[in-house]
């Protein structure tokens, strides 16, 4: 493809709009102001955090409470070397606590009188149905949204290539598609692939199990939801999920690249493909957020992301995959509000 580009990273987006760094003065208020047996804002008087104040206490909370497990969260313990059985048992068993340990940890640092939910619990109150399904030779699950549009997606889950198909895939990244399937309206398949950098699995081969299976989706959608066609089958991925799509991608109809994970030397044309890719702003794991920007806006033909084209690009204010809630909640709705529009 052409020389990189350099775009300008847009400002993290938090869960209300606001400024990341805007702290809000509350103010104070004399009792004697008030209805009798008001209750008085205890906080009154006071600044609240900012948003980035309030990731950062969160960070540090579940850093002192959890460190085995932040720093799973933070860094490729895999990376460079053979996998053995005992790290990947270990990081599943610690990536599928995280959804409900971000939940805890914001409700004793950022307030037990709000709502810290999470997606995959917040959204999934009406749906979807989900069924096992065999596609190419692969477990899948279908999540069939309460209100199907038609389109549908290959899901592929994070895990840098050596896990993700255990613990953490039934607590984490299932909740987590099922959320913009029934967010969004679109029925999604989820892959559970063959990992390639784990045991005797190589990229050759899960690239060749992954486009199999796409292409049986796409001769199955009909299967899937009523009126769907091969060419509303798209993608969403999340870190190296793009990476294991390599051969479809190309011809997918969207792609929703969440974290992407972009290896050196890694080049696709998405030029006709409708793409959106959100990110974590303040990402010390997976690749840089600028360099995805980069990326991504060379490989669709130069285009610059904007609001409401071909091509969206969206930074919300959390780590990795830690992050306040509700920030994660405004995520995930403004990822399936645009699958919703496939």
């Amino acid at each position: 493809m052409g020389g990189m580009t350099h775009i300008q990273r847009p400002t993290p987006l938090t869960a209300t709009g606001a400024d990341p760094d805007h702290v809000e003065h509350l103010e104070a208020v004399d009792p004697a102001d008030l209805p009798k047996g008001h209750p008085k804002d205890a906080m009154a008087g006071h600044d609240k955090l900012s948003p980035r104040q309030q990731l950062g206490l969160l960070l540090q909370y579940f850093r002192d409470s959890y460190p085995e497990i932040y720093t799973s969260l933070t860094t490729d313990e895999g990376a460079g070397g053979a996998v053995t059985a005992e790290l990947k048992d270990a990081t599943e068993r610690m990536w599928a606590r995280v959804p409900d340990l971000i939940t805890h940890c914001s409700l004793l640092v950022l307030g037990a009188g709000l709502d810290q939910t999470m997606p995959g619990v917040a959204f999934l109150r009406s749906g979807p149905a989900a069924s096992p399904v065999d596609v190419a030779g692969l477990a899948a699950t279908v999540l069939r949204p309460s209100s199907p549009t038609g389109a549908v997606a290959v899901s592929l889950h994070g895990g840098p290539g050596w896990f993700g198909d255990a613990e953490s895939h039934d607590q984490l990244w299932l909740p987590l598609f099922a959320a913009l399937a029934e967010k969004s309206g679109v029925t999604v398949v989820d892959l559970v692939y063959p990992l390639p950098g784990y045991g005797d699995g190589t990229p050759q081969k899960t690239a060749a199990a992954v486009a199999s299976a796409v292409a049986e989706v796409r001769e199955r959608a009909g299967e899937f939801v009523a009126g769907a066609a091969a060419d509303r089958v798209g993608l969403v991925t999340f870190g190296s999920g793009l990476t294991v799509a390599e051969q479809v991608v190309e011809d997918a109809s969207f792609l929703l690249a969440m974290t992407p994970r972009i290896p050196e030397g890694q080049d696709l044309d998405l030029s006709g493909v409708s793409t959106r890719v959100s990110v974590a702003s303040e990402d010390s794991r997976g690749t840089h957020p600028q360099t995805v920007l980069d990326w991504f806006t060379a490989r669709t033909g130069g285009r610059e992301p904007a609001t409401g084209t071909d091509f969206e690009y969206a930074e919300y204010l959390s780590e990795h995959i830690i992050g306040v809630p509700d920030v994660w909640r405004r995520r995930v709705s403004d990822d399936a509000a645009w699958l919703a529009r496939r």
